[in-house]
Parts: C-alpha cells; sequence; structure tokens
C-alpha cells in the first residue's frame, strides 16, 4: 500500500482533543465549510470532519502548515492532482475481471507521478516525500512491468496450465503459469508432426471441456487482481481526501483574499502555556458574508480567564467567535484571519452560547442553560477552552453572579481556560476587584457620541452597556425624553 502522508508523516499517532457537539452551530463553520467547498460537495464533507478534530501536537500543525503553504504558492500542482484523483475515484469496476478498471488505475498512477515531475519541488515535508514515494516506488520500470502483466492476463496467447490427478483421479494441483510470450501454443506445447485430441464425442453440459482445470486458477487470478484494484483505487480515495482538505484551504484563503482580509500562518505554543497574542484578528464568518469587520489586537499571554463586557453591538460576540476560529483553524493546521497570531494549544474547545427558550416549555431558559453548562463541565479537561456568550442573562444581575462564580472558579481552577462575553456587571465588578493576576479585561469600545468603534481595549468592566443608544437610534429620540412633534407617543 503507497503511503500518502500529505496531512501527517506517514505511520505516525496523531494526538488530537475532543471538541463539543454545538461548536460548529455556535461558531458558525457552515459558511466557512461552503466558503471551503466552492461548490464541490466532497470538499465541503472533508472539510466538515477534519476542520473540527483539533490537533495537539504542535510538530503536526507545522507540518500541515508548510504542506499548505506549498500549495498555496503552487495551487496548479494541487488542482491536477486532485482532478486526478477524482478521476480515479470514477473509475468503473468490472464485474467479471477488473482488468479494465486497473489499466486505468495504473494510467493514472503515471500521471500522478508525471504531474509531480512537472511542477518545481517545494519546501515542505510531507510534499516532498510524497513526491518521492511516487518516483521511487512508480517509476517507468515499474509501470511497464506491471502493464505488461496485466495485457498477459488477457490471455491473447492462450494460457498454460499444470495439473495433477489427485484423490479419485480428481483434478488437483492447478496451476496457472506465466502466458507463452510469443505464437500462440496448445495447452501442453508445440510438438511437430503430432496431434492431440481430448474428450472427444463426450458430452459437457457447460461445452467446456477444460473448464474444471481452468475455473479454479482464473477464479484466483480474477480475485488477486480485483484486490490490487480496490487497493489502488483505495490509494486514490485517500489521496483524493487528503487534497480535498488542502484544496478547501487554498479556496478560502483566495476568497478572503479577494476581499482584503489578512491571513497568516500561526505560531502553536505547547499544550499547557496560556498564550494568546494576535494583531488584526477577525471572524472569518462574519467577512464571508460580506460585512467589513474591524480587527482586534490581543496580547493575552499567561491569561486564563478573558472577560469582555462594554456597549451592546460592539463587537463583544464577534470578537469571541474570532477567537474560537482561530483556535479551531490554527489546530487544523490552517491559516487564521489575521496579521500575526500565536496560541497555545488546547484539548478541547467547547462554546456555550444562547439558546432560544424552549417552545414547549418543558424547561425555563435558565434551567436549560445549566443543564447544558452541567453536561459540558462533564467534558471539559485540563487545558481545554470553553467560550461563553452571555451566560445567564435570564436572571437577575446578583443571582446570576451568585451562579457563574463558583462554576466559573472551579473551571479555572481545574486548569480550563475561559473567554466570556457578558453584561453581568455584578459578576464582572466582583471578579475584577478580586485581582487575579491571570485575568484580563476587554471592554468594548464607544466613541462620545454613541458610535461603536468595534474595537476592544483593557479596560475595568463599566456599570452599563450603553443600550440607551441604541434606543436612540432605532426611535430618534433618547429613552425618557419626549419624542419628536409629529411621531407618535
Amino acid at each position: 500500500m503507497i503511503p500518502i502522508g500529505l496531512l501527517q508523516p506517514p505511520g505516525q499517532r496523531v494526538p488530537v482533543a475532543r471538541n463539543g457537539d454545538a461548536v460548529a452551530e455556535d461558531l458558525g463553520l457552515a459558511d466557512l465549510y461552503t466558503a471551503m467547498a466552492a461548490g464541490d460537495d466532497f470538499i465541503a464533507e472533508v472539510a466538515k470532519a477534519i476542520v473540527p478534530v483539533s490537533l495537539t501536537d504542535p510538530d503536526i500543525i507545522r507540518y500541515r502548515q508548510q504542506v499548505l503553504a506549498d500549495f498555496c504558492a503552487d495551487p496548479a500542482l494541487l488542482h491536477e492532482l486532485y482532478a486526478v484523483a477524482t478521476e480515479a475515484t470514477t473509475v468503473r469496476r468490472w464485474t467479471v475481471m477488473a482488468l479494465q478498471s486497473l489499466e486505468g488505475l495504473v494510467g493514472l498512477l503515471r500521471r500522478l507521478r508525471q504531474i509531480c515531475e512537472k511542477h518545481p519541488v517545494g519546501t515542505s515535508a510531507g510534499l516532498r516525500r510524497f513526491r518521492e514515494i511516487l518516483a521511487t516506488q512508480l517509476d517507468d520500470d515499474y509501470l511497464a512491468i506491471l502493464e505488461k502483466h496485466l495485457a498477459a492476463l488477457y490471455f491473447e496467447h492462450g494460457m498454460l496450465f499444470s495439473a495433477a490427478l489427485g484423490t479419485g483421479n480428481k483434478i488437483d494441483h492447478v496451476i496457472l503459469h506465466e502466458p507463452p510470450p510469443a505464437a500462440k501454443r496448445s495447452l501442453f506445447g508445440a510438438r511437430a508432426g503430432s496431434t492431440f485430441t481430448a474428450f472427444e464425442n463426450f458430452e459437457f453440459h457447460d461445452g467446456d471441456p477444460l473448464k474444471i482445470v481452468t475455473a479454479p486458477a482464473l477464479a484466483i487470478v480474477k480475485a488477486v487482481v480485483g484486490r490490487v484494484a480496490e487497493n489502488v483505487q483505495g490509494f486514490f480515495h485517500r489521496l483524493r481526501t487528503e487534497l480535498a482538505f488542502y484544496l478547501g484551504c487554498v479556496n478560502l484563503r483566495d476568497r478572503l483574499t479577494r476581499t482584503g482580509v489578512p491571513t497568516c500562518f500561526p505560531t502553536p505554543a505547547p499544550l499547557g502555556h496560556p498564550s494568546l497574542s494576535a494583531t488584526d484578528l477577525r471572524d472569518p464568518i462574519l467577512t464571508l458574508g460580506g460585512t467589513d469587520v474591524i480587527g482586534t489586537d490581543i496580547d493575552a499571554a499567561a491569561i486564563t480567564f478573558t472577560v469582555v463586557t462594554g456597549a451592546n453591538s460592539g463587537g463583544k460576540s464577534t470578537f469571541l467567535r474570532a477567537v474560537g476560529c482561530a483556535r479551531l483553524m490554527l489546530q487544523a493546521g490552517m491559516f487564521v484571519t489575521a496579521r500575526t497570531c500565536t496560541a497555545d494549544l488546547r484539548d478541547g474547545l467547547f462554546t456555550h452560547f444562547v439558546r432560544a427558550e424552549d417552545p414547549a416549555m418543558r424547561h425555563g431558559r435558565l434551567d436549560e442553560e445549566l443543564a447544558r453548562l452541567r453536561a459540558l463541565t462533564d467534558q471539559l479537561r485540563p487545558h481545554g477552552i470553553l467560550l461563553c456568550n452571555e451566560p445567564f442573562a435570564s436572571t437577575n444581575d446578583r443571582d446570576a453572579a451568585a451562579i457563574a462564580d463558583p462554576i466559573l472558579s472551579a473551571l479555572l481552577d481545574a486548569g480550563v481556560q475561559i473567554v466570556l462575553v457578558t453584561h453581568l456587571h455584578e459578576f464582572a465588578r466582583q471578579r475584577y476587584a478580586a485581582g487575579h493576576p491571570t485575568d484580563l479585561f476587554l471592554r468594548a469600545g464607544r466613541d462620545p457620541g454613541g458610535r461603536r468603534t468595534y474595537r476592544l481595549t483593557p479596560g475595568a468592566p463599566e456599570a452599563t452597556s450603553h443600550g440607551a443608544d441604541i434606543f436612540a437610534q432605532v426611535f430618534g429620540y433618547a429613552p425618557g425624553a419626549n419624542p419628536p412633534r409629529g411621531q407618535d407617543q
């Protein structure tokens, strides 16, 4: 079996994290997968399978990044390889013998090697190794011999068998030998001046007196050819899957680049060393929707608890999704939407976002939220990360603080990193006053006129979320003031 090794070194164990089931929904990853697919359903399925599976080995992450960088530098190579692999997966399997299928697959193996020879050698270990494997294991001599054996299996010059009589004078030890190389010969070889007639005037029900000899040997040949064809097609299936991931990444990068969104390959920091430093970090999902997103600069080295407060509609949830997407994309071996980025690896990413209230009223919103959070605490492990968006907003500020503090403190004590977006001023105020050195407080900004700047800056939590600004924008006057003349009271 030909190794591929584009996603990771062949034969190397790949440690991964277990992420939460709600991550894709909360972060809006469906739009990311659609952009990666660019109309190819197979790429979409591969993206769904690979992106959320977070690697925890920085060496394998860098391995993927280097292969992706090579394909970004030479996308024509990627497109040509993917086209051949896709064609190979559609080769028809014949029911009698897979000779035609195998011949077509061998031709595609040759094309695969020729494509690699045509393009310049990349710098990544993964792509260089793949090219070397094709050059050494699929060289011209090997492919020529393979094609020669396949041609021989059509038995254009007859079949050469040997057999013996076994118990009860039954045919035994039937062996199919290499076919005669030149002119067609009889079953027992050419004999000058003599002939041999077998089973004259004897009735056979199937019309073939030698089927009892040929059938067992041909059955073995059929099984071997079918097995080889299946293995070669399996190689192309695996190759297509690995190439589909990289092609999805290139599609996504091209689309982001056309809209002016910065991308970079992030630097992975080791597991268990809290770190997040980024410049111009953006939410890729929002940018894919055509929104002009303002990036965020953040320096959260050695920070385990980030609390984001401030103005309504000020970019807090956007920042939370940007952090989640950046971590997932980093641990998939992809680029991220930022100018620079360094982040530690996390053993599982989980999200706790607001859900709509149960329409059947089986549970209240707070009951449902606490049940979900309890399930998350059972799944989170040390060095995991939890992204919380407006928890406990369905109860009053004091009760919410009493609920949030023990839960979040216990998770932090267990080694879980938390990024919290909240309007719970009482909780944020108490936490800020405690002065934990591993806490970072960010605030969504607004100018004196109430316009949102969509930038997050370090700062103490405010006692207001400036909802009055939004009221004034919608209704045209400040809450508590008289509406303008002519407007309904």
